[in-house]
């Protein structure tokens, strides 16, 4: 990929970012929400957090994935690590135990993929 097509990509990507932020709050401020449309715009615009939360994951993820090799293999820690982070800040009730638990999940998956394989992970 040319820079200059990256630097359009993250451009684009973080003015959209910006207005996924923007725009609710302009319109909440505004008063452009009625009484008997809220409940409908208000569920599009609750969903809006999750969906922009999901989507940057995604991106962010998407690199580390290696789709030429075992795409499985690849993306396990990473499934493992998201799954660590639920499940440590469900059960923990804190982000901290959470973010933990999805570290300690992520190496354990690296390190039981490269003990399967036989490789060293270092």
């Amino acid at each position: 990929m040319k820079t200059s097509t990256l630097l359009w990509v993250v451009l684009f990507s973080g003015l959209g970012t910006f207005l996924i932020r923007l725009i609710p709050m302009i319109w909440q401020e505004s008063g452009v929400i009625n009484t008997t449309n809220q409940s409908r715009l208000r569920r599009a615009l609750d969903a809006i957090g999750p969906a922009a939360i999901v989507a940057l994951l995604v991106v962010s993820f998407w690199g580390l994935v290696d789709i030429r090799e075992d795409a499985v293999a690849s993306a396990a820690p990473l499934v493992a690590g998201v799954l660590g982070v639920v499940a440590g800040k469900k059960w923990l009730k804190t982000i901290a135990w959470g973010t933990l638990a999805g570290v300690l999940a992520y190496g354990a998956t690296v390190w039981a993929l490269t003990l399967g394989a036989g490789t060293s992970a270092f």
